[in-house]
């Protein structure tokens, strides 16, 4: 497993923090987190979220987490440069599932503080998306299986609760969950200001409300059901013909395929405030993203001129950045006892405040993220008890998407949510 560690010369191992920093996917490397947000150098993104062309243009990060935490970014089997010894399927097979992946991040973490005198340091978790969600169980299992405690967890856009995130006709959650996020995003459109998480107070009350009610409804509430029609359309902007085709369930696909049809573009799932060309104008499905299409070559780049200019590492390997084929053959079934054949990581959360007193954990979402909606972490967080998070688990909505720190303010926002959990810098 390859990995890039910063580590502070002459700090006393007992009071430093370290932490250990991956993004999801899952199937992705931590060039996300490495070099857009933590790392002592990022990109120049510019100020507005929008993915610059490349080559990347690399500056000093005067938000890193240096003066907090000395940093170790893994890169999981199959991406980045970590590969297994013998490149075959059985053999990758032994690291790409929920449980394999999170055996293969506690072994590794067990070694590297085992091989590099840190034992006895304060240990965090930063984790970006299914890198949330990991970090989230994989607190348990390092206590459990290595009797390692871990101080705090930093969750960015996480996934705590898979069921949560894909709605259907008899799953209206994930609907109501992403509409205040689809609002963010067309107020965003339209005046080129970020709302802030307070302005969509009546979106969050209708969706939570009347909008909820309306869907659950039995029998059938036609006068209901045609006041939360309306009232979609109103707060997203939609035609009212969509809204009505879908039912006022919108998948994030139409959104971001039909806002600006009429102009030829098309949203960002990772951050519905950022349009871009759309490559089919004519056809129903969306296809592309403008900001994922564009940050593979800008951080394939920026990651293989900072390893190898940088920090000298020079190899024939091709960098992964981010890896299709492990999510294809993500083995979701090996889930650590995970209930109801559900994937979730709020019971193990659960556990890890219950058995660790003094654990702290932030979870920061972008307001305009319809991957993950910041609305499907604040509904988990609000249903752990709260004498286990009273004090101790913080959310932060920053302006933005799914990468909310490809805006400098939403990226300098994250240092000053960190600042809160590690301890003032000796």
């Amino acid at each position: 497993m390859s990995f890039v560690a910063y580590t502070r010369d002459g700090a006393a191992r007992e009071t430093r923090p370290i932490s250990f920093v991956f993004n999801g996917g899952p199937g992705a490397s931590s060039a996300y987190l490495h070099v857009g947000a933590l790392g002592p150098r990022v990109v120049d993104f510019g100020t507005d979220g929008r993915v610059p062309s490349p080559p990347a243009r690399l500056v000093d990060n005067p938000d890193t987490w240096l003066d907090l935490t000395d940093l170790v970014f893994i890169d999981p089997v199959g991406t980045g440069y970590s590969r297994t010894v013998v490149a075959s399927a059985d053999a990758n097979q032994r690291y790409w599932g929920v449980r394999e992946d999170l055996q293969s991040f506690a072994a590794f973490i067990d070694l590297y503080l085992s091989r590099n005198g840190r034992v006895a340091s304060p240990k965090y978790l930063v984790g970006e998306s299914y890198g949330g969600f990991r970090a989230a169980r994989l607190a348990q299992v390092l206590s459990s299986d290595h009797g390692i405690g871990v101080a705090g967890l930093f969750l960015i856009s996480p996934v705590l609760e898979f069921s949560l995130l894909t709605g259907g006709t008899f799953e209206p959650l994930p609907h109501a969950f992403r509409l205040p996020s689809y609002a963010a995003s067309t107020i965003a459109l339209k005046s080129t200001t970020m709302p802030e998480v307070v302005a969509l107070a009546d979106v969050e009350r209708f969706a939570l409300g009347p909008y909820l009610a309306a869907l659950i409804s039995t029998p059938r509430d036609e006068a209901a059901l045609r006041l939360a029609h309306g009232e979609v359309a109103r707060h997203t902007g939609l035609p009212q013909a969509i809204v009505d085709q879908y039912e006022a369930r919108v998948p994030p696909g139409i959104f971001t395929k039909e806002m600006r049809r009429a102009d030829k573009q098309i949203l960002s799932r990772y951050d519905g405030s950022i349009a871009g060309p759309d490559p089919y104008p004519e056809s129903n499905g969306a296809r592309g993203d403008p900001i994922m299409d564009g940050l593979r070559p800008l951080l394939t780049g920026a990651m293989v001129d900072h390893l190898g200019t940088t920090l000298g590492l020079h190899t024939d390997l091709v960098y992964q950045l981010i890896n299709g084929e492990i999510l294809r053959r993500w083995n979701w079934r090996s889930t650590l006892g995970s209930r109801d054949g559900a994937v979730g990581a709020a019971d193990e959360l659960r556990e890890a405040l219950a058995a660790n007193a003094n654990l702290k954990v932030v979870v920061a979402h972008g307001i305009t993220d319809l991957v993950t909606p910041y609305l499907t972490s604040r509904y988990v967080i609000d249903r752990l008890p709260p004498s286990l998070t009273r004090n101790r688990v913080t959310l932060s909505v920053l302006q933005g998407g799914h990468m909310m720190y490809l805006r400098p303010v939403s990226r300098a926002g994250l240092r000053a949510d960190a600042a809160r959990l590690y301890p003032p810098p000796l």
